[in-house]
């Protein structure tokens, strides 16, 4: 009997997806094979399910989803306390200007991902969300500086203070068949005959942050580019793996593309004294993607416990919330409940700094 993954019925706003895009998707998002021919290696996982599937095929399935706007990239994502620095931010922005101010944001490479988030009970003002990473604390907060310079604004910055849970691979079921689950390919041999030289590292993690260029075989050209072998840049990224920096290598999906639209992110007051407890509950629950602890910000943000849920229908999630409320007794525990209606940027996370210094904005203001 074939092992099933257990879906969320959700549309893509693109197209309707192919059985083998679905089941490359829901098989390959943590696990993209770490070897000389990743795409032979996909066809051969799931030969028995697609018959005479080959690595073309799987090649050219996988360029359909990044036309269709389904995959952000193949490749990395890296642990931010370990990678360098990263938080999250948000302004408190006049909804006539969000678009303008959403522009601003955009423009520096250090931001990745930039929602605009409504509360559903009013409680909050803050209505632009965003992610910045960057090398080094200093260069967080170098940019941060120049963010508030720029809009004229006052950063909410909230850097995680503790990671409970985080699972950002979306399984789906959009042609009304469930994915079997296959064994994902690593690397094949990863014993080298010396490691790669600290600037090669650099260069490494600089050119798969992006994702794997799109080559049949990928690892051959980033090797080349560094001037090392395909084996040792293999052994490399394994070995980030186990250590932790990278925290899963595989397809990076956007999530509204394959309709899950209806996102919250619901905040909690939590006394201290029991936010770890509490947040281990709430990370059991299967509808919770990500729960992390954050600092309070004074009066106008009392909040110190962030969990994502993700869904294809609001009221759907609002259920969901309501029943988590429910179960894990947290009826008096003050929250609120931010919903992404625009998404303005998503990206993978850039630690390193390009050889462009300047927004165009700063340009044009001297």
């Amino acid at each position: 009997m074939i092992e099933t993954q257990q879906p969320q019925t959700a549309k893509p706003n693109s197209s309707m997806l192919s059985q083998l895009q679905q089941d490359i998707i829901n098989n390959f998002q943590k696990g993209f094979p770490l070897c000389s021919r990743p795409y032979l290696a996909i066809a051969q996982e799931l030969s028995h399910y697609h018959h005479e599937l080959n690595e073309q095929a799987v090649f050219t399935t996988l360029k359909d989803l990044d036309y269709l706007g389904v995959t952000s990239r193949i490749g990395p994502v890296f642990d931010h306390k370990k990678a360098g620095a990263s938080t999250l931010a948000a302004l408190a922005v006049e909804p006539k200007n969000l678009d303008k101010i959403a522009s601003i944001v955009n423009q520096f490479e250090q931001v990745n991902h930039n929602y605009a988030r409504g509360s559903h009970f009013d409680k909050t003002d803050y209505n632009l969300w965003f992610v910045v990473t960057a090398s080094d604390p200093v260069a967080l907060n170098n940019t941060l500086t120049r963010i508030e310079l720029l809009t004229g604004l006052a950063v909410l910055v909230l850097p995680m203070e503790a990671s409970y849970h985080l699972d950002l691979a979306f399984t789906i079921n959009i042609t009304g068949k469930n994915s079997p689950i296959v064994n994902t390919v690593q690397a094949v041999d990863t014993h080298c005959e010396s490691e790669l030289t600290e600037i090669q590292k650099t260069q490494l993690r600089k050119l798969i942050e992006a994702g794997l260029p799109k080559l049949l075989q990928p690892y051959e050209k980033i090797a080349q580019a560094i001037n090392a072998s395909e084996q040792q840049v293999l052994a490399q990224i394994t070995h980030w793996q186990k250590t932790g920096l990278i925290r899963r290598f595989g397809l990076v999906v956007k999530n509204r593309k394959l309709g899950f639209n209806a996102n919250a992110m619901v905040v909690w007051n939590i006394n201290d004294a029991q936010v770890d407890a509490i947040a281990a509950k709430l990370s059991k629950r299967s509808e919770v993607s990500l729960c992390y602890r954050r600092p309070r910000r004074g009066p106008n943000w009392p909040y110190n416990l962030f969990c994502m849920i993700h869904g294809t229908d609001k009221d759907v999630v609002l259920q969901q919330i309501s029943n988590i409320t429910e179960l894990l007794g947290l009826a008096q525990i003050e929250k609120d409940i931010l919903f992404s209606f625009k998404a303005y940027k998503q990206k993978g996370a850039s630690y390193f700094r390009s050889k462009k210094l300047q927004t165009k904005s700063e340009v044009a203001h001297g």
